[in-house]
């Protein structure tokens, strides 16, 4: 018989907002316009944050509004989110040098 592991009871699966889509999305165009395969590493990398955060939501800086962020490795890019009771919600991807701060609006 099969049991869960303890990890495996306390994952959170992570969804992303239209908004966050829409976000990744021209990140990774504007990335492969420069080289694709390094746009292909954001997405991983991307994709391996949402595992960690599944398991370990509260492993970000809090930012604001019960947010957190979290760096994309090498990448200037930050991932923002906010721990629910049941699930992860990834509000949005957003470089590190723009002029403005993140929010939910954007």
């Amino acid at each position: 018989m099969d049991t869960l592991t303890d990890d495996e009871t306390k994952r959170k699966p992570c969804y992303l907002t239209p908004a966050c889509k829409i976000q990744l999305k021209k990140a990774l165009e504007f990335m492969a316009d420069y080289s694709p395969k390094q746009a292909k590493k954001m997405y991983d990398k991307f994709s391996k944050i949402l595992e960690l955060l599944e398991m370990w939501p509260e492993v970000g800086t809090i930012y604001e509004n019960k947010m957190r962020k979290f760096l994309l490795g090498k990448f200037p890019y930050n991932v923002y989110y906010r721990e629910k009771e049941t699930e992860i919600e990834i509000l949005g991807i957003w470089h590190t040098s723009r002029g403005t701060e993140f929010t939910e609006e954007q």
